[in-house]
């Protein structure tokens, strides 16, 4: 089991504690570039879409989020990003791990957040780099208790394909589909089988006119101004299937938790449990989408169409 990374934010500060040392996966062979693209919405919200994940699709929001956001515990969730507070210069991985266990805006407070740094400064990183962390989590993570987050992208890549779809076969691998307003399959990892791939809705349950869509899609998360934690400790919005993926993350967790079963077959139940409310623009080749819902308790009703197994 990883330590868990404490993000607590005070004031202006953002204190850490964490051990070990995260994982810095690099390599000398200069390659293609994966990289994180994200905006600033307003400068602070009302946990819209934290309100949202727990109640379904509704512009109505009843102010409340997940009945148990301390949730969460024994579940390792490994963030492929940036860093987390001091290490993230680029500020990326920060704002990703606050969704998920932040002490007051995050969904599974219990979880233990694992970084693993690949991003560099500005947000960028290589192919071998991102393969060396996924390696890094194959061999070291327990399965049945894992999690793994990865809120970047890049070109489409066999060799990323691959790596993802062979950790995914072990346990959820959770990635952003990208901002590029394009097919996600033409990207990687969105692309990749095995991976659950996160696209992102507005309030109002329109595709956000940035995320990226397609059949590669396989659920929908709130990703227009998310309310977030920066390295500097202050709440911000922000735009992008970046912060749509660990709500989905963190939905696994809960899930796991909840019903004392595995991260996959949680992942399972996420599925089962989503709503299948129409994505506006979404562009989802004809199927009904599943956008997601956090249930505070097992419901007697599931989906008839969910997937069968993961992968």
């Amino acid at each position: 089991m990883g330590s868990k990374v404490k993000i607590i934010a005070a004031l202006a500060a953002l204190l850490i504690a964490f051990n070990p040392t995260p994982v810095d996966a690099k390599s000398k062979k200069k390659q293609i570039t994966y990289r994180v693209k994200y905006a600033y919405g307003f400068s602070q919200g009302s946990l819209w879409a934290q309100d949202r994940i727990n109640q379904g699709y509704t512009t109505v929001l009843d102010g409340k989020t997940v009945a148990n956001s301390d949730f969460g515990a024994g579940i390792d969730i490994y963030v492929v990003d940036s860093g987390v507070g001091e290490e993230d210069c680029a500020g990326h991985g920060t704002l990703v791990s606050s969704i998920l266990n932040d002490p007051n805006i995050g969904v599974v407070k219990g979880a233990n957040v694992i970084s693993v740094k690949v991003l560099n400064c500005n947000g960028e990183t290589t192919q071998s780099e991102l393969i060396n962390a996924i390696n890094y989590i194959k061999t070291s993570a327990d399965p049945s208790k894992s999690v793994v987050n990865i809120s970047l992208g890049g070109p489409k890549s066999s060799t990323v394909d691959t790596a993802v779809n062979e950790l995914g076969s072990l346990m959820p691998v959770v990635v952003a589909a990208g901002n590029e307003s394009t097919d996600a399959c033409y990207t990687s990892p969105a692309g990749a089988k095995n991976a659950i791939t996160v696209s992102s809705v507005d309030k109002y349950q329109w595709r956000t006119w940035f995320a990226n869509y397609g059949s590669c899609v396989d659920i929908w998360a709130p990703g227009k101004n998310v309310d977030a934690v920066n390295k500097d400790g202050v709440q911000k919005q922000v735009n992008g299937t970046s912060v749509s993926a660990p709500l989905v993350s963190a939905a696994i967790a809960y899930i796991a938790d909840r019903d004392n079963v595995s991260t996959m077959e949680a992942a399972l139940t996420v599925f089962r449990e989503s709503s299948d409310a129409p994505v506006i623009n979404g562009y989802y080749g004809g199927k009904k989408p599943f956008s997601l819902w956090i249930r505070d308790v097992p419901v007697g009703w599931i989906r008839s169409d969910y997937p069968s197994s993961l992968p």
